[in-house]
């Protein structure tokens, strides 16, 4: 059984999203059905559960047809997929850019293995993954979405067809009959169930259009990378919580799902490693209050008790008095305190009151 939470970025849902919304079908009960109805549609750095991705495009192409990965993305443009197309498109040339996305899939998902590699004449692209996704049916949707994914990135250098060859594990029912009227016969079975593209070399050296490479320089994120696997799966699970917390308050049951595990499993492993999902929760919760409460530009407590879920602003009081024998206010004043210049008092401070020294976690909350 699967002990971790793999992890990867919302950027890689956003075109199933639009596909769903363009084709006229609701996305709201596929996410819930896939656990990620609590994703922003905005923000495509935040972690969500990669079985939770994989089980959304399987069930969009159940209703779609086994072409509708393809049909996902195939068009699209520039479509903005976070840190992939930001490394991509950063260039200067394709193959510098592909390149980059090698470099940069650490920051993207935490089970994705991504080669590129120079060999006879042409660049060779491949894709993996360091966790099974499931039957060969569920292997060839995910290898045809990546697959059109680098389809997406090749055409904003040059005409089609980019790719000069593809090969992936087949579609159990109709082999790639579904796929001949996009890449007629340069698609064909892969001899180890690995993806592999191959790119002509002067399609390679052909250069990212400019206006393109200012787009990505701009959008490049700071401060989000990398995307680590935990050393057990209590750290997975807080790391998932930690994302989910701002959008939904999680459940075991989430959890459970994105380790492909029972709750019942979920919660015995997690004892065994020392701790609980409810104390997971909680670290993550103060962890975050604490971040916020002493960032440069600190929340109002009301908003800052509804970020984290809870019932009102005197639960996130009391909270915060356990984990540091502090009260919010004193920490967010503290905080502010300390950003200001010498000389002046600090907001909600009298003169002559001495400040609040800045809190760290309370022990138990580190174990």
């Amino acid at each position: 059984m699967a002990q971790a939470i793999p992890l990867i970025r919302a950027a890689a849902i956003a075109p199933m999203r639009r596909w769903l919304c363009a084709t006229g079908r609701d996305p709201a009960p596929y996410l819930a059905q896939a656990g990620l109805d609590w994703v922003p549609a905005d923000d495509p750095f935040v972690p969500v559960p990669l079985r939770g991705a994989v089980g959304l495009l399987a069930a969009a192409a159940q209703t779609g047809g086994p072409d509708t990965p393809w049909l996902m993305l195939h068009g699209q443009g520039s479509v903005d997929l976070g840190f992939v197309t930001v490394a991509a498109f950063r260039g200067p040339t394709l193959g510098d850019g592909l390149r980059r996305i090698r470099r940069a899939m650490p920051c993207h998902s935490t089970h994705e293995v991504f080669t590129v590699e120079d060999r006879g004449g042409a660049l060779h692209v491949g894709d993996g993954w360091a966790v099974s996704l499931g039957e060969d049916g569920v292997l060839h949707l995910v290898q045809q979405y990546v697959a059109a994914l680098a389809d997406m990135i090749c055409s904003v250098v040059g005409d089609r067809p980019c790719l000069a060859r593809i090969r992936m594990v087949p579609h159990p029912g109709v082999g790639f009959a579904h796929l001949r009227p996009w890449l007629g016969d340069r698609v064909e079975a892969a001899p180890d169930r690995a993806l592999n593209l191959q790119i002509d070399a002067a399609m390679a050296a052909r250069p990212v259009p400019p206006d393109l490479r200012a787009r990505a320089d701009a959008r490049a994120p700071a401060g989000r990378c990398p995307l680590l696997r935990g050393q057990t799966l209590s750290d997975d699970v807080a790391t998932l919580v930690t994302a989910m917390l701002p959008h939904r308050t999680p459940q075991a049951s989430d959890a459970a799902a994105a380790a492909g595990l029972s709750v019942r499993s979920l919660r015995r492993r997690l004892t065994a490693q020392g701790g609980t999902f409810s104390g997971i929760v909680d670290r993550s919760r103060a962890g975050i209050a604490l971040d916020r409460l002493q960032g440069p530009d600190p929340p109002s407590l009301g908003a800052l008790a509804s970020e984290l879920g809870y019932a009102d602003q005197a639960t996130l009081s009391r909270s915060v008095r356990r984990w540091t024998g502090q009260t919010p206010r004193a920490i967010r004043n503290a905080a502010v305190a300390a950003a200001q210049p010498a000389g002046g008092p600090a907001p909600g401070r009298r003169d002559g009151e001495m400040p609040c020294a800045k809190p760290a976690l309370a022990a138990s909350l580190e174990r």
